[in-house]
C-alpha cells in the first residue's frame, strides 16, 4: 500500500487536475437516488475532493478520508467548502468515528488498492460506523495491471471479478448488487468500471 500512496503523493497536483476534469454524472445520479437528502455520508478515498464537494452541494453532510496528505491539500485548495470535513487516514486503521455515525458511505476507485485481507478489515470498520449501506466503484477491467497486481506506475490493484467483490462484501455483512459495466470517465482504452450498491445485512 505504501508504494501506492507514494505515487499519489508525488503526483497529487497533476492527478487532481485530471480528476477535476470529469464529473462522474452517472455515479452522482445513483448517489442522490440511493441516500435520503441530508444524509451523513463517509467518503473513502476522496482524492481531489471532487466527489465530496459535489455531494455537499447536493445537500449531504460529508466526511472524507484519504491516505495522501498532498491530495488532501489539493482538495482544500480546490474546494474550500470541505474545510473541517477532510481526514488523513491510511487504511486499514480504526476509523475515528463512533458506531453508526453515518447513514452510509461511498468510495470511487479506492478500495481496489487494498489486498483482500486489508479489505476485509476496512469493511468491518466501515460497517461499524454506518447504519444503512454504501456505493462502491471498482474496476471491471484494467488491461494495464500485470499478473503481480501492479500497474506501470507501481500501484497495487486488487483485480477481482465482480462476483468476488460481492462475496467479500457479503462476508463483511453487506448485501450487494452490481450495476452495469461502464466505460472509463477519463477515456482510457480497455478500462471499465462497475458500481456496487450495498446494504447492511441485519
Amino acid at each position: 500500500m505504501q508504494q501506492t500512496v507514494e505515487y499519489y503523493e508525488k503526483n497529487a497536483a497533476e492527478l487532481s487536475a485530471r480528476y477535476e476534469s470529469v464529473s462522474l454524472d452517472s455515479f452522482h445520479q445513483t448517489l442522490t437516488g440511493y441516500f435520503d437528502p441530508g444524509s451523513c455520508l463517509l467518503e473513502v478515498g476522496c482524492g481531489s475532493g471532487r466527489d465530496a464537494a459535489r455531494a455537499v452541494a447536493s445537500g449531504f453532510d460529508v466526511a472524507a478520508i484519504d491516505a495522501s496528505l498532498k491530495l488532501l491539500s489539493e482538495a482544500r485548495k480546490r474546494h474550500p467548502e470541505l474545510d473541517g470535513r477532510l481526514f488523513q487516514l491510511t487504511l486499514p486503521c480504526q476509523l475515528p468515528f463512533a458506531d453508526k455515525t453515518f447513514t452510509g458511505f461511498y468510495s470511487v476507485a479506492c478500495l481496489m488498492h487494498l489486498p483482500s485481507d486489508d479489505l476485509r478489515s476496512v469493511l468491518g470498520e466501515i460497517r461499524r460506523v454506518v447504519r444503512f449501506g454504501g456505493l462502491v466503484s471498482v474496476p471491471a477491467c484494467r488491461p494495464d495491471v500485470n499478473n503481480s497486481g501492479l500497474d506501470d506506475k507501481g500501484r497495487i490493484f486488487n483485480m477481482m471479478p465482480v462476483s468476488e467483490w460481492l462475496r467479500i462484501f457479503a462476508a463483511s455483512g453487506f448485501t450487494g448488487s452490481a450495476g452495469p459495466e461502464e466505460p472509463d470517465s477519463l477515456g482510457r482504452d480497455g478500462i471499465s468500471w462497475v458500481t456496487i450498491s450495498l446494504k447492511i445485512r441485519n
